[in-house]
Parts: C-alpha cells; sequence; structure tokens
C-alpha cells in the first residue's frame, strides 16, 4: 500500500505541476473559458481504475504482482485527480458547489441508510442455488438508471451509479446475475452506440496542425511526465527498471471513460478540434501502450522462475513435521471427500496436519481479484456458499482433537489467472502437496465452466512449486455416514517413477491408524529394456517400497503385494481385478518415456489425459461404480525434463538415505 501511495502520488503530481507551467506559456484556442485549462490538464493525466482493470483483464496480468500495483495506483491517481477537480470547481463557483454537495451528502444518506438495508433484507430472503426473479433484476436496472438520472441533475456525473453498485453484494446471487444481464446490452448495444455519438463528434477535417501544435505537445509532454513520475517513484520503491518502466506505461492506458469525460467539456469547456485532437490522441497512445505491455511484461514466465527456488515434494517431507496441504474448493460438493482424505491422512501429534482450505470463485460481479483470509473479509464481501463450506471445516476442526489446522482462504478471480494466487499460496506457506477436486466430467451442466476448470488445473500443474493431487470423488464422502468410526481402504497401485512414489509416500503417513487399511499393489514387467535413467528410478522405487514394507511389517492393517505382469494388456487385466476392493484408490499420474505404460504410446485412448493412463483407467465410471474414489498425484515438473536434475538437486540421496539397509 505504500508503495502504491507513492507512485500514484508522484505519477500524478508530476506531469499535472509541470504541464500546468508549461500551459501558461503555450496558445491554446480551443479553450473556452480560462478555467477550462485546468480541467483539461488535469483530465490528461488521469489514470482511472476502471480503464486499467479492463486492460489488464484483456491482457490477464490481472493477479500479477505488477498489475495489482498498478491498479492500486490507478486507484490513488484517481483519488487526487477528484480532489483537484473539487479544489478547481470550488475556485470557479463556491456557492453552486456548496450546494452539490449538500445535495450529494442527502444522496449518499439515501443510498445507505434507506436503498442499502432494503437490498441486504431482499437478498437474505432469495432462496439459495435459484436463479435470481426477472422482477427484482428490472427492478434493479431501474433504480440505477433513476438514481444516475440525479446525481447528473446535482453535477456528480456517473456518482450514482457508481455508489448504488457499491451498496449492491459482489459475486452470487444478485451481482453475478447483474452482471450477466447488464453485459450483453452494455457491451452489444450501448457501447457501439457510444462509440458512433463519439466518432460523429470527431472532425478529422477541421484539425489544422499549426494551430492544434500546442495542444499535441501538451498531451505528449504530459504521458512522457507521467512515466517518467512513475519510474523515479517505482525505482524510489526498489523496483527493478524494467518493471518500473512497465508501470509508467500502465499508468497511461486510456478508455472510454476518458472519451466519456471528453464528450461533456466538448460541450462546455472545449471546441471540437482539440477534443477531435484529444481523442485521437488518446486511442493512439492506447494503441502503442497495451501491446508494448502484452510484449515485455510475461508474469507467467515470472511467476515459474520464482517457485523454482523453493520446490517441495510428499517423498521430502519429513514424517515427524507438520503436514500442509492446499485444498482448492470449488463448491460444497467437494467438501465431505477432502474432509475424509484429511482423516485418512492420519493426523498425530508427532505430525498434525494444517489444512489450507481455499475456496475458488470465478471474477464475476466485481472488478478486481483478491484472495483472503476468510475471517479477514468485509462481511459484504462474503459469500453464502464460502460460509456453509468454512462452516463445515470449522466443525471437523473441533471434532479432530486439533491436530487438524484449518486455516481458510477465499480467492476470487478469472479462471485464467486464478492459478498465479493458488501457487503463490503454496509457496508463501512452504505447502508440500495441493489437492484439486476434478471436475472433467460431462455429467456437469455448464460446460463452459467444465472447460475453464480443466483449463485452471492444467495451469496449476504447469506452474504449482510443489506435488498436485487430483481428486475423483465417488466414496470417500461416505466413509464417515456408514458408522460414527471413520474407517477407509486405501489402495496404492505402484508401476514406478516419481509420480507413483508420491502416492507412496503419501500411503506411507496413512500407516498406523486403525481403521485405515493401506495396500500397496506393485506391478513389476519382465523382459523390459531399462535404460541408464530407469536403472536409477528402478533403485529409488526399491528405496521407497522398502521403506514401506518396513513400516507395514509393524502395522496389521498395511499389507504390500507384487505382481509380475509381461505386457500391459496384463496389467490391465490386474488392475481391474482390485474393481470394488477400495474406498480410496491413490497412484501416480505419468510414468518414464520407457514405461509400457508411457503417455506417448497408450494416452490416444484415454478420456481424461490429464490423469494419466492408470489414472483415467481406475477413475473411469467402469472401474469406480459408487464405491471407490480416486487420488491421482503429480509431482512438480522440472522445466529442464531431465531425471538427472531430479537426481542431483535432492530427490535420489534423499530416498536412497532414508531406504532401510
Amino acid at each position: 500500500m505504500r508503495n502504491a501511495l507513492i507512485i500514484g502520488s508522484l505519477s500524478m503530481f508530476l506531469p499535472f505541476a509541470l504541464t500546468f507551467l508549461v500551459a501558461h506559456n503555450l496558445s491554446l484556442p480551443g479553450m473556452k473559458h480560462q478555467y477550462s485549462q485546468f480541467f483539461f490538464i488535469t483530465g490528461l493525466g488521469f489514470t482511472r481504475f476502471a480503464n486499467v482493470v479492463y486492460a489488464f483483464n484483456e491482457l490477464n496480468i490481472m493477479t500479477s504482482d505488477l498489475g495489482q500495483l498498478a491498479v492500486s495506483c490507478s486507484m490513488v491517481c484517481e483519488t487526487i485527480v477528484w480532489l483537484l477537480m473539487f479544489a478547481g470547481a470550488y475556485a470557479v463557483a463556491p456557492r453552486v458547489l456548496f450546494y452539490c454537495v449538500l445535495s450529494t451528502a442527502a444522496f449518499l444518506l439515501l443510498i445507505f441508510g434507506i436503498i442499502r438495508p432494503v437490498i441486504m433484507l431482499i437478498i437474505e430472503k432469495l432462496p439459495e442455488r435459484k436463479p435470481v426473479s426477472e422482477f427484482f433484476i428490472s427492478s434493479i436496472l431501474v433504480i440505477a438508471l433513476v438514481l444516475a438520472s440525479l446525481t447528473d441533475m446535482i453535477g456528480s456525473i456517473n456518482l450514482g451509479v457508481v455508489m448504488f453498485g457499491l451498496v449492491i453484494p459482489n459475486g452470487p446471487p444478485l451481482g453475478t446475475t447483474l452482471s450477466e444481464k447488464v453485459e450483453l446490452i452494455t457491451m452489444e448495444i450501448l457501447m457501439p452506440m457510444f462509440y458512433v455519438v463519439v466518432g460523429f463528434n470527431i472532425d478529422v477535417h477541421s484539425v489544422d496542425l499549426k494551430v492544434s501544435r500546442d495542444t499535441l505537445l501538451l498531451i505528449l509532454l504530459s504521458t512522457l511526465l507521467k512515466i517518467v513520475g512513475s519510474l523515479v517513484a517505482a525505482l524510489c520503491c526498489k523496483l527493478r527498471l524494467r518493471h518500473s518502466i512497465l508501470l509508467g506505461l500502465m499508468l497511461n492506458i486510456k478508455g472510454p471513460f476518458d472519451i466519456y469525460l471528453l464528450n461533456r467539456y466538448l460541450f462546455e469547456d472545449i471546441d471540437k478540434k482539440t477534443y477531435t485532437v484529444t481523442v485521437l490522441s488518446q486511442v493512439a497512445i492506447t494503441a502503442v501502450v497495451t501491446p508494448l505491455i502484452d510484449l515485455f511484461y510475461n508474469p507467467h514466465k515470472r511467476l515459474s522462475g520464482s517457485l523454482r527456488k523453493s520446490r517441495r515434494s510428499m517423498q521430502t517431507h519429513p514424517s515427524d513435521r507438520e503436514l500442509r496441504i492446499l485444498f482448492c474448493i470449488h463448491n460444497e460438493d467437494d467438501v465431505p471427500g477432502i474432509i475424509s482424505l484429511l482423516q485418512a491422512s492420519n493426523p498425530t501429534v508427532a505430525s498434525p496436519i494444517c489444512a489450507y482450505a481455499l475456496h475458488l470463485n470465478e471474477l464475476v460481479g466485481r472488478a478486481t481479484p483478491f484472495i483472503l483470509p476468510y475471517n479477514k473479509q468485509m462481511k459484504r464481501t462474503k459469500s453464502k456458499r464460502s460460509y456453509h463450506i468454512m462452516r463445515a471445516f470449522e466443525n471437523y476442526f473441533g471434532n479432530s482433537n486439533h491436530l487438524v489446522k484449518v486455516k481458510p482462504y477465499t480467492a476470487t478471480a478469472s479462471y485464467k489467472t486464478m492459478h498465479e494466487y493458488i501457487c503463490r499460496l503454496a509457496q508463501d506457506e512452504s505447502v508440500p502437496l495441493i489437492v484439486l477436486p476434478f471436475h472433467g466430467s460431462q455429467e456437469m451442466s455448464n460446460v463452459p465452466n467444465v472447460i475453464a476448470l480443466r483449463n485452471l488445473a492444467e495451469k496449476i500443474q504447469a506452474y504449482a512449486p510443489c506435488t498436485i493431487g487430483t481428486l475423483v470423488d465417488t466414496n470417500m464422502r461416505h466413509c464417515l455416514s456408514k458408522s460414527t468410526t471413520f474407517s477407509c481402504k486405501v489402495g496404492v497401485i505402484f508401476v514406478g517413477g516419481t509420480d507413483d512414489r508420491e502416492a507412496l509416500a503419501l500411503a506411507l503417513r496413512m500407516i498406523g491408524r486403525p481403521t485405515v487399511s493401506v495396500t500397496v499393489v506393485r506391478i513389476i514387467f519382465h523382459d523390459v529394456y531399462k535404460d541408464i535413467d530407469e536403472i536409477m528410478e528402478n533403485k529409488l522405487d526399491n528405496g521407497l517400497i522398502e521403506l514401506f514394507r518396513v513400516k507395514a511389517g509393524a502395522d496389521l492393517c498395511s499389507t504390500y503385494h507384487e505382481v509380475d505382469v509381461k505386457d500391459s494388456e496384463q496389467a490391465i487385466g490386474k488392475i481391474q481385478g482390485l474393481k470394488n476392493k477400495f474406498n480410496l484408490v491413490m497412484v501416480g499420474q505419468k510414468r518414464s518415456a520407457g514405461s509400457v505404460f508411457s503417455e506417448e504410446t497408450m494416452l490416444n485412448w484415454s478420456e481424461n489425459p490429464e490423469l494419466g493412463v492408470i489414472g483415467d483407467l481406475v477413475a473411469s465410471s467402469d472401474f469406480r461404480g459408487e464405491t471407490t474414489s480416486v487420488l491421482v498425484l503429480r509431482h512438480y515438473r522440472d522445466p529442464k525434463g531431465s531425471f538427472h536434475h531430479h537426481l542431483n538437486v535432492y530427490e535420489g540421496g534423499y530416498l536412497l538415505r532414508r531406504a532401510p539397509c
């Protein structure tokens, strides 16, 4: 926040002050009044919050560090501009301004004292998971038009709609429904009509470059000074030079709101020539700035680089330390299976579990994304769905003898960029495992939403700094419903490789709970050629298997089996024989390239390639039925793609040291 205040203030005051001084020595015949020059220069340095947010959503950089800093700076800029305009209006007509302030105060009292309580009362009575009535939506839109007209009459321009928008809770049900209804009308009808009006007001033939030279100089000077002001302030805040320059470009983004302000100036303060030059200049500036930002700022590359420094996995997580798991939750149906998985993971006094319950919400009905601890959110930003989800985790925490600590979070962002929040949270909290619910089934009615969720899962797997678990939940939620005591039969299908070792490492943790039985089925292929990488992989597999056998030997509920097969057909038959024997089946996503189950040879017939060959097989309805859930684990991927990199960095030596002699 401190950086945003410094950068936002300097990027506004520097261009305003210097441009205002230069303007006194220039000829600006397009200004109709003495005070017009002040408001015109103030508008040139205006960085509107709404313009920046809209552009960043288009560029998919809204959740990036630099993007969020720029949004905060734009809010500071906008606040300063309105204060300057308020001061200018007071200097021009103090008596008129006094009545405007009184009228605005009365309007705000109407909004927050009467309209807001009524709307909140109606929202509380809306039935859950049912669409909002068309009458209620229409009434809201009519009220918005009436309030906009009222504030326009008292000189506050769009204050009515802005304040009315603030009193309506964002997100479902009302905020989401309003956005869906209004967006179509606004983007497809009103905005094209607005641009047609702007086009009618522009008169290119009337522009004389000799006469408009000073106006163009003023616009160019304001733009450059804004970049310089942002650059200097950002460098003082210890930002990198590249990011400081990009921040200056970001704060020069213009949009329809600036053109709307110029439309009002056209009839009162400036002539058509100045209007034409200014509109075309702002369009040109945005047309240059936006591609430059897109070209030189790649938050995904920076995210991948920063997360690569501190990667974690289940295999290297010490068994006598707290296990931190980040659970991503889309809706209430995901909660029972996640809680059952927590119980099966065997939290103990020596090794408790810290569960980060992250409720994911799509960015609809509000402008900016956010991720916050649930308890620190303002009441108006909390949804009923989040309340029910967090309530379930609080109840579980109370019944877990404090062996499981729950930290609830909510994240609201576009599905295109939500993975950045998830990966950063995992990195900041040193989480070795992220668990995602699987929503790849076409049984879900909202097909576009399914596609967005699958794309989100792919991005998390690509950038996550730790192991990813994909939970296909069918039966885990019923492990508690059958009796008062939790019981679960866990099976691990082990072929070999980094991902399978992640599944086995999690299974090692489950050993020791009397009501949880763990069975490892190792499938061994004979007469298969192995290169040097596969021989080393096999050594790591044997080391972890031996560790499991030692622990399982002291536990009556844990067993280990080896199955010899010749080819993939026999292996699939053995896997099919495990049908209906477990409540939870854990398996790795991928095997080595030389494996019989390698993705290059067998993924062609997979319905869900993101689960891997065996994961897709056991997650199919034929195998699962209504009795088995599946957890597919994926070790983080090294960007270099080399097995030797994994071995040399940590994994090989660590696992071989853990293996019993």
